[in-house]
Parts: structure tokens; C-alpha cells; sequence
């Protein structure tokens, strides 16, 4: 299988892959927001360089999900042997396998253990080491260091040489949340690779792979996840978010009075950290209007009611409701009543949206 088979940040990857083929880098610096695919990617670029049956963009093994063989026979209640459910047939090559089992001799994968803080100077020690041994089944050695940002000094110290003076036959894959996290003289000694948020499209299909088949409710996680997969993956567990309602109550703003303001508040807004959910979902929903109402359709992929918005509304109402939503949202965050502010926001919404259509008349 290919890198189809992941999500967003297509572009810089293949043409990572284009240069991997040609004159690869001895360090990658994988960078962006947490939970858009870094770590996925710098292990489909391990598959890419090391797979026995068709190396580069095109190999074998299904990142996101290597079905590795698993026992046959379990035992049962009672202590007997019985069969297993079997698992789905691997048909991946056996470095793949490895790979993906973490016992491929030629790959070296550290990070944050659980309940530590930090990347460890021993690992990073462990791996120079390994990175000392030439391959022994491949031509090159491939390292990943997840959880950069969380490298200690003395680590990243023990990690400057190998990087000023690399073995010809190993590449490193360095992934980060934040790479100001790092020492200067550390990301000057890697080449490095940009990623992006997931576009919501993206997400939402990440959602109905893991098994999310509510629609309505991935479209509106899609939204409040800020392109990060992990984020909403998270959000997952928790109660749907009310986008349709969310969208109504912007498209009828302008006739609300204060007892239907007050109902909002009651309704969606009660608590701190929902309303907080709540006016973000706000924030990103009238984002997506303005993207439609300065580029026009089609420049964004939206739900058909936001189209319909983006229709309705002026461009200086939907910035306002916009500046509305962002400073209420900072107003709870800075423990202000959510209930208050919510019952503003929408008179404030109402106020805006009239007076706008009126400018727009005269």
C-alpha cells in the first residue's frame, strides 16, 4: 500500500519521498501541530526505506494499522487450549512486519516513556549506539525521535555530535510538537519538514474510519478539533457538539429577543468548559463563513446550511459575530459567568447582524 492511505500534508511528503530516492538528508525535523499525522508519516518513511518488496511511496504495509499475525491457540477458561479468533491475514513483507513490531535490526524508535516527562539520555545514548552498527539487511539504518520538544539538554548535547558527524548509512526522523523547544544548534543540523492542520474533510474521514458513523456529529468535531485528529478522536468520547443548533441560532440572531437569548444560555452555555466548547465551535463555524463569503463557493468544503449563511450575511456582520465569539470565549477562559456572556453574545449577534443588513441597504 502507498501513503494513500493517510490523511493531509500530501505534497511535502511526496516530495520528501522524491528526495529520500534521490539525495536524502541525514536528519528530518518532522514540525507542527500535535495529532496531524508527524509521527504516522515518519513511519511511513522507515517502511518507504527499508520494505523488501516495493521500497519508497508504494510500499507494502499499512501504516495506521499493520494487522500483525497473531497466536493461533489461546487458552481457555478452564485451562484447556481452543482456538482463537484468528486475526487478518499480514501481507506485508517481513520488514515491513518488523518494522511495524518494533524488532526490525535496521529501525530504532525512542520517545517519552509512560509517566516520564522527558526523552531519556539513556536512550538517546542507546540509539547512537545502534546508529554506530552498519545495517545489516538494508542499506541504510533509520532512527525516529518522537517527543522532541521533550528532549533534555544533556540528551540533546549527546545528540549534537552524531548529528554534526552522522554515519553515512543512517537517516533520523526527528518528531516534534514545538521545535523552538529545541537548541539552535540542533534544528540548524536538520533538514526541515512542515506540517500543517488536517482540512476537516480530513478529519472527519479519520473519525468514520475509527468506527464514527454519525455524520452530523464528525462534521461538528471536525470543526472544534482545529485540524488535529488526536484532538478529535478526544472529543469523540464526550457529548455530541450542538452544531445545527449552533447554526440556527446565528441564522436567527437578528430576531432573537432577550427571553430567547436567555433559553441559548440555559441551554448551551450553563457551564464553564461548555460554553467555552461552545463558542469555539462558534468561532471556527463563522470562520468557515467568512472563507466563503471573501472566496466564493468552492473554496471551502462546508455543510450546505453554512453556504446558506455565508448567502445571508454581510462580510463586516460575520466579522463581528466573529470578534463577538472570540472575546467571549476569552472572557469565560478568564473565569467570567459563561451564562452572562452567552446571553450577550447573542444580543450582541442580533445587534450586529441588523445593523450591518441596515448599512448594507442605504
Amino acid at each position: 500500500m502507498s501513503i494513500a492511505g493517510l490523511r493531509g500534508n500530501r505534497a511535502p511528503v511526496e516530495h520528501l519521498f522524491a528526495e529520500l530516492k534521490n539525495r536524502p538528508s541525514h536528519a528530518y525535523l518532522f514540525s507542527g501541530p500535535p495529532g496531524v499525522g508527524k509521527a504516522l508519516y515518519a513511519s511511513a518513511m522507515a517502511h518507504g526505506l527499508l520494505c523488501n518488496r516495493s521500497p519508497g511511496p508504494d510500499f507494502c504495509c499499512r501504516v495506521e494499522q499493520c494487522p500483525v499475525r497473531a497466536p493461533s491457540v489461546a487458552p481457555s477458561a478452564r485451562g484447556r487450549a481452543r482456538s482463537a479468533p484468528s486475526s487478518p491475514r499480514c501481507d506485508c513483507c517481513a520488514a515491513c512486519v518488523q518494522i511495524a513490531s518494533g524488532v526490525h535490526p535496521d529501525f530504532i524508535r525512542i520517545g517519552r516513556a509512560p509517566n516520564r516527562s522527558e526523552v531519556l539520555i539513556e536512550q538517546v545514548r542507546e540509539m547512537i549506539a545502534r546508529l554506530g552498527i552498519r545495517p545489516s539487511s538494508g542499506a541504510v539504518t533509520v532512527a525516529i525521535i518522537d517527543d522532541a520538544e521533550t528532549l533534555g539538554l544533556p540528551a540533546e548535547n549527546a545528540l549534537l555530535k552524531t548529528l554534526e558527524e552522522p554515519p553515512g548509512h543512517a537517516i533520523i526522523f526527528m518528531v516534534t510538537d514545538s521545535e523552538r523547544a529545541l537548541l539552535e544548534t540542533v534544528r540548524s543540523r536538520m533538514r526541515p519538514v512542515h506540517f500543517g492542520p488536517l482540512a476537516p474533510e480530513d478529519v472527519e474521514a479519520i473519525l468514520a474510519s475509527h468506527g464514527h458513523e454519525d455524520r452530523a456529529r464528525n462534521t461538528a468535531i471536525a470543526r472544534l478539533a482545529r485540524g488535529s485528529a488526536a484532538a478529535a478522536l478526544r472529543l469523540c468520547g464526550e457529548e455530541p457538539p450542538p452544531m445545527p443548533e449552533l447554526i440556527n441560532a446565528i441564522g436567527a440572531a437578528p430576531r432573537l429577543d432577550f427571553a430567547a437569548a436567555q433559553k441559548l444560555a440555559q441551554d448551551y452555555f450553563k457551564g464553564r468548559e461548555e460554553a467555552a466548547l461552545n463558542f469555539e465551535l462558534i468561532a471556527r463555524l463563522l470562520e468557515e463563513i467568512l472563507c466563503l463569503k471573501l472566496l466564493g463557493a468552492g473554496a471551502v468544503k462546508t455543510p450546505k446550511p453554512l453556504d446558506d449563511l455565508a448567502n445571508k450575511l454581510s462580510t463586516g456582520a460575520i466579522v463581528r459575530c466573529l470578534d463577538a465569539a472570540i472575546r467571549a470565549k476569552a472572557a469565560i477562559d478568564a473565569m467570567a459567568n459563561p451564562r452572562l456572556q452567552a446571553e450577550q453574545y447573542w444580543m450582541t449577534a442580533g445587534a450586529a447582524i441588523r445593523e450591518e443588513a441596515q448599512e448594507e441597504a442605504r
